[in-house]
């Protein structure tokens, strides 16, 4: 199907459900960051790839709304279709919800897939709409109609993450998480984010390509512990720690029915931004608490086996990179050919000689010349270009191992650097020293080192439209929370 068709069948769809306007987001129920084929539902409608990005569809008018990271890949995307982008970064942009109040007449209708929306987002658009006199339904995924070879739900195989590398049993653990819960007076915490099952339960999964969190969910009790999840995708010996660890298994599918089921007065630690609309309507008769993810931030802490495994896993990673700048310089010195795809296809072989590599941790960027001014770039067949011994070359890449995760930018010269790109190269560097060398207050936070980090550059009217950094898990997702 062409984007003209797909838009076509949505409104079909719309008018039938009474729905005037429709929001599409490439949330999973989890509220991931890399989500399975299944969920992508806005890049099937517009075929724009990347973790950001909204389209509003109503019966005429198409907006992508999408943040400066990805404005060249969206119109890229884009080009040919009715879809209009909307740079959401941009000072006085109207976001969804504002734009929506403003074009929408009082009494209309609005929907959105309440299944795949954090509960967080999903309250806000339904009382800020009720407030411009606008009605909601969230029980439809209109998507699900049209997107007729639609994927299935991955069901791919767990792995443990052995004691050895972990540094704690999974007993430790939920015993850790449990006198969290008696001093916050919970009774029930459900993990909405699989990271959070993942380092609990010390388990790995494969149903996202490039990420390690498999599609579950856990419920941690006083008494009990739930796992949701697929059974096909428990093997023996995942199966035989979690006995041990007196962890019940559970079908996913039926996380909805199992917190229904909860008594009324139960208190249950519930994170908006981890839970979809639809299971936070679940437990409607129960107490919910959103405070802060408990394993959120105690996985945020490395123990001394991790750390000791992190550390060699960034220099097995430095190996590869050291290899791959070799082979890069040296076969174009020799008159041989690399492209961007080449590029990073060889960088990958070099990680997977390492022992303990599963994948890489994120869809690798390998910008040369232009494409290195573009945030998240990914290269493809269709946009593959031959790197040369000139200009600069971007490389923002990394690996993920059963020992740990690496995330790794680079900028390599490939001939004689313009002025620009020079003074821009020394600006960044000069911001990076600055954040290096500060010393700062216990508590300060990332929003603050932030600013110092941008100071030089702001001086000389430079900036960069995204974050200065983020955590990076264990063997886990290369953007952890709580940073």
């Amino acid at each position: 199907m062409q984007v003209k068709e797909k838009i076509a069948g949505l409104r079909r769809e719309m008018a039938a459900e009474g729905i005037d306007a429709l929001i599409v987001g490439n949330s999973d129920p989890h509220n991931n960051e890399y989500v399975a084929a299944r969920w992508c539902c806005r890049q099937w409608l517009t075929g724009m790839k990347g973790s950001s990005g909204t389209v509003v569809l109503t019966q005429d008018f198409c907006g992508l709304w999408a943040d400066s990271r990805y404005y060249e890949i969206a119109e890229d995307a884009i080009a040919g279709t009715e879809v209009e982008l909307v740079r959401m970064s941009d000072v006085g942009v109207l976001q969804i919800d504002a734009w929506l109040k403003k074009n929408l007449q009082e009494g209309q209708v609005v929907g959105f897939d309440g299944a795949v929306t954090n509960a967080a987002q999903a309250k806000a658009w339904i009382d800020g709409f009720r407030q411009a006199g606008l009605q909601t339904v969230t029980e439809f995924d209109l998507v699900d109609r049209v997107w007729l070879d639609r994927p299935a739900a991955p069901k791919g195989e767990l792995f443990v993450v052995e004691v050895e590398y972990a540094g704690e049993t999974i007993s430790s653990k939920i015993e850790r998480v449990r006198e969290q819960m008696a001093e916050k007076k919970i009774d029930a915490y459900l993990l909405g984010r699989t990271d959070e099952s993942c380092w609990l339960l010390n388990f790995r999964g494969t149903d996202v390509p490039g990420n390690p969190t498999p599609y579950c969910y856990t419920v941690v009790t006083a008494d009990d512990v739930y796992f949701f999840i697929d059974e096909d995708k428990v093997n023996p010996r995942c199966a035989e720690l979690l006995a041990e660890a007196q962890v019940k298994m559970m079908d996913y599918d039926g996380i909805a029915d199992f917190l229904k089921s909860m008594p009324a007065e139960t208190k249950v630690l519930s994170v908006p931004h981890y839970t979809n609309y639809e299971l936070s309507a679940a437990m409607g008769d129960c107490e919910q608490i959103s405070g802060r993810a408990i394993v959120t931030d105690l996985k945020s802490i490395k123990n001394d086996t991790e750390v000791k495994h992190l550390k060699q896993a960034l220099i097995d990673d430095g190996v590869a990179m050291v290899k791959f700048a070799h082979w890069m310089y040296s076969t174009l010195e020799n008159g041989g050919s690399v492209t961007e795809l080449s590029a990073s296809q060889k960088l990958e072989a070099f990680r997977a000689e390492i022992e303990g590599y599963r994948h890489v941790s994120f869809e690798s960027i390998m910008g040369y010349a232009a494409d290195g001014a573009l945030n998240h770039y990914a290269v493809d067949e269709s946009s593959d270009k031959p790197v040369l011994l000139e200009n600069i070359f971007l490389i923002d890449s990394g690996g993920n191992f059963v020992h740990g995760t690496t995330d790794t930018t680079r900028v390599f010269p490939m001939g004689e650097a313009t002025q620009q790109q020079k003074e821009d190269y020394t600006l960044v560097l000069r911001a990076m020293i600055d954040l290096i060398v500060v010393e700062f207050a216990e508590g300060a936070t990332g929003a603050q080192l932030d600013g110092i980090c941008r100071q030089s550059l702001w001086k000389y009217g430079r900036n960069y439209k995204h974050g200065t950094g983020h955590g990076v898990g264990f063997g886990l997702e290369v953007h952890e929370g709580p940073q």
